[in-house]
């Protein structure tokens, strides 16, 4: 979850723990539909459930729960009405297609990533897209009461409205 973590797995993967979504459920919508696209254990989706929201489909590339379908993210797309609510890949070379899949489809989206992520030269044109952040500061990721190296924030992204590429790339 962190560029100064070390990790000796190909997926860097972390469940999402409750401290890191109580900013979002102050910006959701009462009973929100989304969909959770990169669902790993389905953790999101059972905070958000518990808080009276309806997750109408959970997938990952590498689900790690049997409530979470196998799927590839960039082949799915909300239905009229639903949200993107997800904790995605922070590499770049991961996150990118996902942005631009949900740009393509006009989605709204809120993504938990790395406050630092969106002063990346590489992020640009996503960023005019961007109307709400939700700081959420350091979490502990492992579960472990210490508190993660990075600060993070929920960022939601309209790109119905915002569109791609308004910001041009130094």
């Amino acid at each position: 979850m962190s560029k100064r973590t070390v990790t000796h797995s190909t997926r860097a993967w972390w469940p999402t723990p409750e401290k890191a979504v109580q900013p979002l459920l102050r910006c959701l919508e009462p009973r929100t539909v989304f969909i959770e696209p990169c669902s790993g254990d389905g953790a999101l989706v059972r905070i958000l459930e518990s808080h009276g929201h309806t997750c109408s489909y959970s997938c990952d590339v590498d689900p790690r729960d049997d409530s979470v379908e196998w799927n590839d993210a960039t082949l799915v797309v909300p239905e009229l009405g639903e949200i993107v609510v997800t904790n995605p890949p922070f590499e770049q070379h991961l996150l990118t297609p996902l942005l631009h899949h949900w740009a393509a489809s006009k989605s709204a989206a809120w993504l938990l990533l790395p406050s630092d992520l969106l002063m990346n030269v590489w992020f640009g044109p996503f960023a005019a897209a961007v109307c709400t952040i939700a700081p959420i500061g350091r979490v502990s990721w492992l579960g472990n009461g210490q508190s993660g190296f990075e600060n993070s924030a929920w960022v939601r992204f309209d790109f119905a409205r915002g569109g791609t590429g308004l910001l041009l790339p130094r």
